[in-house]
């Protein structure tokens, strides 16, 4: 890594078979535009270029990897449904082998791949985006381990497959761009780190970063520190020119999440600047300069919403206060209208933040990406623009606190290993596998701009004497045996949430964003005493436990809850104030003690929103009496429609997967529900109750009591009802959300359900769309029965297939028919722009998903 290409010479690439005396620390193969895609290990004799004789031309070729990548995008993003089912984690490997097999590797290279613990992906880097876009995207990190996995399970004699460290390296034909880093002078004025906040104002009360930013200055004491909050891409440029940092870290949120969150708590009418002033907004935001729409509007547009980061735009006209919005004529004169001039989030995709970086004319060391879905563009990009000589991102959603303490590890390495890039990295790896909340480490991306296998290339500098003189005395002051009674340094991270939802406490769910306790030398004699207390009124509901330090870091963010069987809690109509005290104890030390402020929501309140959102199957209630109610008026329907006059509710007992005649028969049972509500019920549609929260996303459900005192329901309420009623009959209800509107759906048979659960690669292959620049599947699935955004065309699928049918409960305060609502709900989900998820009550049943205990008013 710390090899330098000189100006004016083209790169030279080799094998690593010339990896022991590698002339002057180059290639030794000249790239063309024709130099293909390869894997490389250090012991091979040759790299292992993607072959695939059934594809004629490069555009062929091209296609199939493509189809690959979006496929196993998919499958990856979506293993919180299957990462359970044994049988579906070994089908995948199998299907993994099979895809690098299809691609050109050989059942005898991947065994080579097996036996190393290292593999290097070589991607060619021609200029153009366009070119090798699939092979960047192609989460290898996954497929590589899953085909492998087997291989590396041979001789293991703990049960575990041997670790294996997957890298990716770019091969620049390109010359453009700053020069590389000299390993002689890098680090000649000290090191310098620039931290890049990508997080709009707007947002700022909602993320904290300061724990990030304490865990990067104790990995890199002595540093240089400059940090930019929410800068221009001038400024940053400017920055970069300025400073010269040998390592920027970019926290926050990337594009994705940023428009998501900037949706939910400002609202579909939040503005952002697409960064092209020749266009005018439109009159929905008033005769304004420059490219300004509405969040909702991009969102919604595929093309728009890419892989990037929000930065600060350039000041436009403000016309939020003028025009139409304020109840002026638009033909009003423009010139008459009073002004003001405002900067709104930039949206920068992930090739124009990397053009920026390279602007600057200095090429970093490192660049480090803490968001989500940064590894498949961004980093490459950066990498491949000379904005740094290596980069590392993850390749979507990441638990936060992990990917801190994973950055932190990273530049700790990085000292003890002399800024040997790929050494610090495979060692972070390693540690971070080990963990017991990893099983995410294989989305951590590292991106090099050179060879990453020529480990005989000169070694850059030392540390300067700061770095040096930490790590001695850290290990003067951490003897490897110590006493039980001896204290050891000890660090605890605690970052609670500010707002609760009662059903997440329900769920045994996270009072914590963040608890970790980390060692510097554990063990099994060094232990700390925990008391966490939640007081509500004069109650206390308080977790304690002793806890042993047996590994570097411990996290205890899931572990941590609390008994709710506070009275006062559980029959709360509005928010409490509450109080969270946290205590943490070594011996007769204080490691942490402090108070937070807490506010439960109360029980009937329900959060749509990343965290709260999947907790919706809770407020499915099939126990309430209101819908008995409703069967017992059914079972005159279901007698009728199945004309039989000891017909009743018998779920699936009768079906036959694949058998149309049976499949009707609980279809009808559906409809003497349907029948029931339409005609007994006499519904109407109501406002949802005022939820007095300051978030957009919060939302008053009603219960199946509710809606039946009051004869009405909003749609959400109306699509709970229903999904009751099939839970309680044995038919396996969904609930789809939508852009403001949620409806019900069931699965026709439980077999379809399962066989929805087990992925078929018909799933993943419909999902597969193919695109250089779009990311279709940004936060796809989070657990196991919330499918996100990125599953509207499987969901389609299934229901096109007659497997899973929706229906439109609004319908029932119409008075329409049962064939009319299924038209309408499939109608509803007809485009991917109005769809947001799918959640899947049984799954959620079985992994521990439960009805709240709420009392009927």
């Amino acid at each position: 890594m710390g090899g330098k290409t000189m100006p004016g010479k083209q790169p030279t690439a080799g094998s690593v078979k010339t990896a022991g005396k590698p002339p002057g620390g180059q290639w030794d193969q000249v790239l063309t535009p024709e130099t293909p895609v390869c894997l490389a290990t250090p012991d091979a004799a040759a790299d292992f270029p993607l072959r695939m004789p059934d594809a004629p031309t490069p555009e062929q070729a091209q296609a199939i990897i493509a189809q690959e990548a979006m496929r196993w995008t998919y499958v990856l993003r979506s293993r919180r449904r299957w990462i359970g089912e044994k049988k579906t984690r070994e089908r995948n490997e199998l299907a993994a082998r099979d895809a690098l097999n299809q691609i050109g590797i050989d059942d005898a290279e991947i065994a080579q791949l097996a036996a190393s613990d290292c593999v290097v992906v070589r991607v060619p880097w021609t200029g153009q985006e366009a070119m090798h876009w699939e092979s960047r995207v192609l989460p290898w990190e996954y497929l590589i381990a899953a085909a492998t996995r087997r291989g590396r399970l041979q001789g293991s004699e703990d049960g575990r497959a041997r670790a294996l460290t997957v890298m990716r390296e770019m091969r620049l034909l390109t010359r453009t761009g700053p020069v590389p880093p000299d390993a002689a002078t890098l680090f000649a004025q000290g090191a310098r780190m620039l931290v890049v906040e990508c997080m709009p104002p707007e947002l700022d009360e909602y993320w904290d970063l300061e724990g990030e930013h304490e865990r990067l200055r104790a990995a890199l004491p002595g540093a240089q520190w400059h940090v930019l909050n929410f800068p221009t891409p001038d400024e940053l440029k400017n920055t970069i020119a300025k400073v010269k940092p040998q390592f920027i870290h970019f926290a926050g949120l990337d594009s994705h999440l940023g428009l998501k969150e900037l949706r939910r708590h400002v609202g579909t009418e939040a503005l952002v600047d697409l960064g092209m002033p020749d266009e005018p907004l439109g009159e929905a935001v008033g005769p304004a300069v420059g490219s300004i729409r509405r969040v909702e509007d991009i969102t919604a547009d595929k093309q728009l919403s890419q892989d990037g980061v929000l930065l600060r735009g350039s000041p436009v006209r403000d016309c939020s206060r003028t025009g139409t919005q304020d109840g002026m004529s638009s033909a009003a004169d423009p010139a008459s209208m009073p002004t003001t001039t405002r900067s709104y989030p930039l949206l920068v995709p992930a090739h124009e933040l990397a053009k920026t970086l390279a602007a600057s004319g200095h090429c970093a060391l490192l660049v480090t990406f803490n968001f989500w879905n940064s590894a498949a563009r961004i980093a490459p990009l950066v990498v491949a623009e000379r904005g740094a000589l290596a980069a590392v991102g993850f390749q979507d959603a990441f638990d936060d606190a992990l990917a801190e303490y994973v950055y932190g590890l990273l530049y700790e390495e990085l000292v003890r290993q002399a800024w040997n890039i790929p050494r610090a990295f495979q060692n972070m790896w390693t540690a971070v596998r080990d963990l017991p909340e990893a099983e995410d480490a294989t989305g951590i991306t590292l991106w090099a701009g050179q060879p990453l296998l020529l480990r005989h290339v000169p070694a850059p500098a030392r540390p300067a004497a700061p770095f040096e003189r930490r790590r001695e005395e850290l290990d003067q002051a951490l003897p490897l045996e110590h006493s039980p009674s001896e204290e050891l340094p000890v660090e605890v991270h605690v970052r609670p949430f500010r707002e609760l939802n009662y059903a997440v406490l329900h769920n045994a769910q996270p009072l914590f964003d963040s608890f970790v306790i980390e060692c510097e030398t554990p063990g099994p004699d060094v232990k700390v005493d925990v008391d966490v207390s939640v007081h509500m009124g004069t109650e206390t509901a308080r977790f304690r436990r002793r806890v042993k330090l047996n590994k570097r870091r411990v996290t205890l963010t899931r572990d941590v809850h609390v008994p709710l069987t506070a009275a006062l809690i559980r029959g709360a109509h509005e928010a409490i104030s509450s109080s969270l005290v946290v205590e943490v104890i070594q011996g007769a030390k204080t490691l942490y003690r402090d108070s937070h402020r807490l506010r439960l929501l109360p029980v009937d309140q329900w959060r749509d929103n990343q965290r709260d959102g999947r907790w919706l199957p809770s407020f499915v209630q099939p126990r309430d009496s209101a819908v008995e109610r409703a069967l017992e008026q059914a079972q005159r329907y279901v007698k009728v429609l199945r004309d039989d006059p000891s017909a009743g509710f018998d779920g699936y007992q009768l079906a036959v997967a694949g058998n149309e005649p049976s499949l009707c028969g609980v279809d009808q049972q559906v409809e003497a529900i349907w029948a029931a509500l339409l005609h007994d019920w006499r519904l109407g549609y109501i406002n949802p109750p005022p939820a007095y929260s300051a978030a957009l996303d919060s939302q008053r459900l009603r219960l199946p009591s509710a809606v039946w005192q009051q004869r009405a329901g909003t749609c959400i309420d109306l699509a709970l009802l229903l999904a009751a009623c099939l839970e309680y009959v044995d038919i396996y209800p969904v609930v789809f959300l939508l852009e403001g509107h949620a409806l019900p759906g069931w699965w026709r048979h439980a077999d379809y359900r399962d066989e929805y659960l087990d992925m078929p690669q018909a799933s993943s292959t419909e999902v597969a769309q193919v695109s250089a620049t779009e990311n279709p599947m940004a936060n796809a699935q989070v657990v196991s029965w919330h499918a996100g955004k990125a599953s509207w065309p499987e969901v389609r699928r299934w229901i096109r297939q007659r497997k899973l049918v929706p229906i439109e409960t609004v319908r029932l305060t119409e008075h329409c028919g049962f064939v009319e609502a299924i038209e309408a709900g499939v109608a509803a989900l007809s485009e991917r722009r109005d769809y947001d998820s799918m959640l899947e009550i049984i799954t959620a049943r079985r992994e521990g998903v439960t009805p709240l205990p709420v009392q009927e008013g």
